[in-house]
């Protein structure tokens, strides 16, 4: 028989002017059964502390303790009070709150193994939110602003740019009285080849089109690229850098520091 559960993720914010989140963990209340079950990411995650800039791990070693707790003392109110007073205390429990741990969203699902629920739960929340091309590109991108913070330079900030056919957000511009500059990091790492071509070919297009109707000039565009590991893809990686290119996009290894400090310098 299948039963009804309440479900909501647990994110690491540790810097709330930046809104960047991480899901760290997921819990699963099953309130007819008074029964609360839930599942945080190790203490020692490398994967969130590279996340996040200016963190040595404490912070989120600290946080999750504190939360396990928190959730501990929930389990042991339910099991005592099953029914409407745990559905409120869940409800209570994942009201948002600003701080460095909060939850997400709440959902709700019919279930026949609710242990079975939360490993998927937690495989799609945790596990599988941290091998995204966005991901990569987000540690690309704080890796090279960790690179302008050592370097000291300033200026650059995210900022959507408009075009005749609508707009689209850069990590990295910089403008002036006279002139725009972009960078744009870009990770070859989709599950096909085709798939990492198309997403760069996208990004040139968009490149271009700032080119086009005189938004950005060649020269104040960089595209920083990180080369595939698969050996497959390499042909892929050259036709992409070749088609950058043909649309007078300069790019660089994103492991050339030297290289994109000089265009950050250049004016």
């Amino acid at each position: 028989m299948k039963t009804l559960c309440m479900y909501s993720t647990v994110r690491f914010m540790p810097f709330a002017e930046t809104q960047e989140f991480a899901n760290v963990g997921v819990v699963v209340c099953l309130p007819q059964q008074g029964k609360l079950l839930f599942k945080l990411a190790r203490k020692k995650f490398p994967r969130v502390t590279q996340f996040f800039d200016d963190i040595d791990g404490k912070l989120y070693a600290e946080a999750l303790k504190m939360i396990e707790a928190e959730l501990m003392r929930v389990q042991t109110y339910a099991m005592e009070h099953p029914g409407k007073s745990t559905v409120a205390i869940f409800k209570e429990l994942t009201r948002f709150r600003e701080g460095v741990i909060y939850f997400g969203n709440m959902g709700t699902a019919l279930v026949n193994a609710p242990e079975e629920k939360l490993e998927r739960l937690y495989e799609h929340y945790v596990q599988r939110s941290f091998a995204t091309r966005e991901y990569r590109e987000a540690i690309l991108e704080k890796n090279i602003r960790r690179t302008f913070k050592t370097r000291g330079i300033v200026g650059f900030k995210q900022q959507a740019l408009k075009t005749r056919l609508g707009e689209f957000k850069l990590p990295f511009v910089e403008q002036t009285k006279d002139i725009t500059r972009v960078i744009k990091p870009l990770a070859f790492d989709r599950k096909t080849p085709l798939a990492a071509f198309e997403h760069v070919k996208q990004w040139g297009d968009r490149l271009a089109r700032l080119q086009n109707e005189a938004i950005v000039t060649s020269e104040n565009m960089l595209v920083t690229m990180e080369p595939p590991t698969p050996p497959d893809f390499m042909t892929a990686y050259e036709d992409a850098t070749t088609m950058l290119k043909e649309e007078n996009i300069t790019w660089i290894n994103v492991a050339d520091d030297e290289a994109l400090v000089a265009f950050a310098r250049q004016h």
